[in-house]
């Protein structure tokens, strides 16, 4: 590959990989603020995510621009071919980073579900807990306390 289909290979590849970035960057924050209201970690979560997708992607672009892999030895064929290798890249890459984005969201929408204060029992009406905390059965008569107990055996009445 000469130098020009070098350059052309390097330069098409930067813009793809970036703009691939921007479209992970900004669909990855309106995703992830769909179960943060707060939004300061939204923005930092989608950053750091970015910034390994691109990290990850200019490594794969530097070793693809210096290995030669003979597609006919026409610049062109050269730039099509290697274009397409960082393409398959790219979109593996993208999979990868999108479900690292689901895997976020799935961990805030269980943290924002379960973390989220109770209401208060005057308010609401009786609750799984609440039933639990109250008798199992009615205590027999003058019996002290919640938990029931077996009442005397017919045997110990009768002496």
């Amino acid at each position: 590959m000469g130098t020009d289909a070098y350059l052309a290979f390097i330069g098409l590849g930067l813009i793809m990989i970036v703009s691939d970035g921007q479209v992970l960057y900004r669909s990855g924050k309106r995703y992830l603020s769909d179960v943060d209201s707060e939004g300061d970690s939204v923005h930092s979560m989608a950053k750091l995510v970015t910034v390994l997708f691109h990290l990850v992607m200019f490594g794969f672009l530097a070793l693809l621009s210096v290995l030669d892999f003979g597609f006919g030895g026409h610049n062109l064929r050269a730039i099509v071919g290697n274009l397409g290798i960082l393409l398959l890249l790219l979109a593996l890459v993208h999979a990868v980073t999108m479900a690292v984005m689901s895997q976020m969201h799935d961990a805030r929408a269980t943290e924002e579900r379960f973390a989220r204060p109770r209401p208060s029992p005057a308010t609401t009406t009786s609750t799984n807990i609440q039933l639990q905390r109250g008798p199992v059965v009615t205590p027999v008569p003058g019996q002290q306390g919640r938990d029931a107990r077996l009442s005397p055996s017919i045997e110990d009445q009768l002496n």
